[in-house]
């Protein structure tokens, strides 16, 4: 077998986790334990957790629920607003409930992020209790820190009202030791990216990353200690020119243009993306006042609904000398204005630094996979 062919179990591990994950929702469910589903990184983990709730990911990433969703919301939305509005809805009204967890939820935590999300939640609420948790989109204000913690407080009312249980600081920072373990864990991984033969490849690692939010944290955690000991003693080497994907979120189902940069011979070694480095990259800090701690950490997130966002520009550029990469690869969902607009600025910046991009905008379907691959061949072309 050669050495790239090597198959890594606990990627399995991963990939098998499912219906394992939905029977352990449904008996903690049975058992009273509430469900919170969640849409976006700025929605704070740890505070679900230190309340005694159980949390799930409902952003969509699949076309499947499109069609229904687009009864309710305009054809010309984010692919990703559609595919989770239309899971929720194939939950409450179809006999084909294709993503179980949907229907498990009793309450939705969401964020003010985009315009199109914040109106699909008043439509949401109709099927699921929502919460919206509003967003200071100027962080570097001096009074945006403090807005958002009083956000999180208002929040933290909603879920003990919720479960019945009182969040203490004492669960906060068990919460946020065990959430900055698994951060620890996955940059780990990441370092060994770095290296010029990389022993794994970007759509490994994304399918990884997007069970980050679905698994339990303790299930999670125990796979990528598994993956990072693999990973260290099996011996797999990866080559090809070094991208970074930076964008929108690939939410799970959604690999078109990963799979294709890779199947195309790329080889993708870091994404700036949700579904990458934001999830994890830093830390809460564990020595400060939990709430402004977990505040502090999740308001440095650099979206895209952020203004002014130097702090994405400079991030980018960063992992882009850290990572040594050869091309980056600017991944948009279609109707995405936020991270469209933005494609200009993060062009520029890499034009300076002289590292070229590819702007790719797309949606959930296969329309436009040979012309993506047209596109992606002649790039990596370029690179070689």
């Amino acid at each position: 077998m050669a050495e790239n062919d090597i198959i890594l179990r606990s990627l399995d591990l991963f990939k098998e986790a499912f219906p394992g994950r939905i029977n352990q929702i449904l008996k903690s469910k049975e058992g009273g334990k509430k469900i919170v589903g969640t849409l976006c990184l700025y929605v704070p983990d740890e505070l679900i957790y230190a309340c005694g709730a159980d949390r799930v990911i409902l952003c969509g990433g699949r076309s499947a629920p499109i069609e229904a969703a687009e009864e309710y919301l305009p054809r010309n939305l984010c692919p990703l607003i559609k595919s989770s509005f239309g899971s929720v809805i194939d939950q409450k009204c179809s006999k084909t409930k294709s993503c179980p967890h949907f229907g498990m939820v009793d309450l939705i935590v969401a964020e003010a992020t985009c315009d199109g999300k914040k109106k699909m939640y008043e439509l949401l609420d109709k099927y699921i209790p929502t919460h919206v948790m509003d967003l200071p989109q100027k962080p570097e204000n001096q009074n945006a820190l403090e807005y958002y913690i009083k956000e999180l407080e208002s929040l933290k009312d909603v879920l003990e009202n919720l479960t019945g249980n009182k969040i203490t600081d004492t669960q906060l920072r068990n919460e946020i030791k065990s959430a900055n373990e698994t951060r620890k864990l996955l940059r780990a991984i990441y370092e060994l990216r770095k290296s010029d033969s990389p022993p794994i490849r970007g759509t490994e690692i994304l399918k990884v990353v997007q069970q980050m939010h679905f698994l339990s944290p303790d299930e999670f955690k125990k796979n990528l200690v598994l993956l990072l000991d693999e990973l260290n003693v099996t011996k797999r080497e990866f080559s090809g020119p070094r991208i970074m994907i930076s964008g929108c979120p690939m939410a799970a189902g959604n690999m078109k243009v990963p799979e294709i940069i890779e199947n195309q011979g790329g080889l993708i070694v870091v994404e700036e993306s949700c579904t990458g480095t934001r999830a994890f990259w830093d830390l809460v800090d564990e020595n400060k006042e939990p709430m402004r701690a977990i505040a502090e950490r999740y308001l440095k997130i650099p979206c895209a609904c952020m203004y002014p966002n130097e702090r994405r520009i400079n991030q980018i550029l960063q992992l882009a000398g850290d990572f040594n990469v050869d091309g980056v690869v600017y991944y948009t969902l279609q109707f995405c204005h936020g991270y469209n607009v933005e494609k200009y600025r993060v062009g520029e910046a890499l034009k300076k630094s002289g590292i070229p991009l590819l702007s790719i905008e797309s949606d959930y379907s296969g329309a436009d996979t040979e012309q993506i691959k047209t596109r992606v061949d002649a790039f990596l072309e370029m690179l070689e």
